[in-house]
């Protein structure tokens, strides 16, 4: 329930720290360790963003959000929900260094914006193609349309988008 800079924003307040950053975005849905890193130690923080980062979340099949998770309002669906074994099949081709579109509703910037602004405004924009790196990726658990997975990946990948991509790869939401 909280982002990175409002956890920033108490820390500062709760013990008057003036120089305070963090190593990584949280997503408020998301559960986990913000690294955070204050006074001279702020200068470590982009050696920390590069380490690889091992995730667990779970995808639900057949419904595709604005936001890519259950805040946002359903804008595609698909009575289509993949078998364990299909979904193993797919999942070889997202390990490497793969090209990912973030999500709209993310703390990317273009011209200086923050995109989940512009999209909370209407506006229209697209975000451009980066590249990530997947070290692993496999299956925790799957029962009828939910799968969890565990990736270990590099700086700046957005799950919610890896959760995307697989379900079109499998022709579903």
């Amino acid at each position: 329930g909280f982002t990175s800079t409002y956890c920033l924003n108490v820390l500062k307040s709760k013990f008057k720290i003036k120089k305070l950053g963090h190593a990584g975005t949280l997503d408020p849905l998301a559960e986990g360790i913000l690294p955070v890193a204050t006074g001279e130690a702020t200068k470590s923080i982009p050696y920390l963003s590069e380490i690889e980062k091992i995730y667990f979340f779970e995808a639900t099949w057949g419904q595709e959000t604005s936001t890519l998770d259950s805040e946002g309002i359903i804008v595609n669906s698909s009575d289509t929900i993949p078998e364990k074994k299909n979904i193993q099949k797919v999942l070889g081709s997202f390990i490497g260094t793969i090209d990912q579109v973030p999500p709209k509703y993310s703390a990317k910037k273009i011209n200086g914006e923050r995109c989940y602004n512009l999209a909370r405004s209407n506006k229209d924009f697209e975000l451009k193609s980066q590249k990530v790196e997947i070290k692993n990726l496999k299956i925790i658990n799957h029962s009828a349309n939910k799968t969890s997975f565990l990736v270990k990946c590099g700086s700046g990948t957005y799950k919610r988008s890896l959760v995307r991509d697989l379900a079109y790869s499998l022709n579903t939401f």
